[in-house]
Parts: structure tokens; sequence; C-alpha cells
């Protein structure tokens, strides 16, 4: 039994993704900063890099790690974005480019909106 509607469907999705993903490589890579910018920023390692050599990583370029995220291979560093890129991170963002409730559905709550719903 045919479903053409399910075809459709499944087309319209594959396409939403596609567009999704281009419009994200698009912002992600203007996004990026530039080799001479230093301070405080979001390190990006390839997703297979386990955590202790995105430390690694981090140390022998002379960067300051502030914390890991969720991920193993993003870290917050205090450094140089050209040292780390010359040391294996494939990204350095100063700020996310979009909210993250756009990019995975979750909120952050703090400490003082928690409070507030606290009965």
């Amino acid at each position: 039994m045919a479903y053409p509607g399910h075809r459709f469907a499944l087309g319209l999705f594959a396409s939403v993704i596609i567009v999704w993903l281009a419009v994200m490589s698009i912002v992600m890579r203007q996004a990026t900063l530039p080799a001479t910018a230093t301070g405080t920023m979001l390190v990006v390692f390839q997703p297979s890099t386990p955590s202790d050599a995105a430390f690694s990583a981090i140390t022998r370029s002379g960067a300051r790690p502030i914390r890991q995220t969720a991920f193993g291979f993003i870290w917050v560093v205090d450094g140089n974005a050209g040292k780390l890129a010359a040391e294996g991170a494939i990204g350095s963002f100063k700020e996310l480019p979009i909210s993250p409730e756009i990019a995975g559905c979750v909120a952050v709550v703090n400490d003082r909106v928690a409070d507030a719903f606290k009965l």
C-alpha cells in the first residue's frame, strides 16, 4: 500500500534539514574569530577529540583553560585564537552566534530564575 503523503513529508523534512545545515555552516564560519583575537573564547576541536587531548592542545598553545562544556571537545579558554588553531582547534568563538534555545531546544536557567519558581 503506497502513501503518497509520506513521500512528500519525508522530502520536506529532508529539505528543511539540508537548508538548516547550510545556514548553520555559514553562520558558524562568519562567527569564527580571526587568528589575532585574544581573551576569553569558546574553542571547538574535532568531535572525535578526547577531552584530555583537547586540554593538552589548549595548554600547549599557552591558553588558560577556564572550563569544559558538556561536550569534551568544546572548551571555554583565555588565550589566542591563532595559537589554538595551530594546535588543532577548528574554531574559536567569542560568543554563540545564535541563542541556545534555537541551537538545541534547551533552556538555561540561572539561580535567580530558579529561585523565583521555588515553592
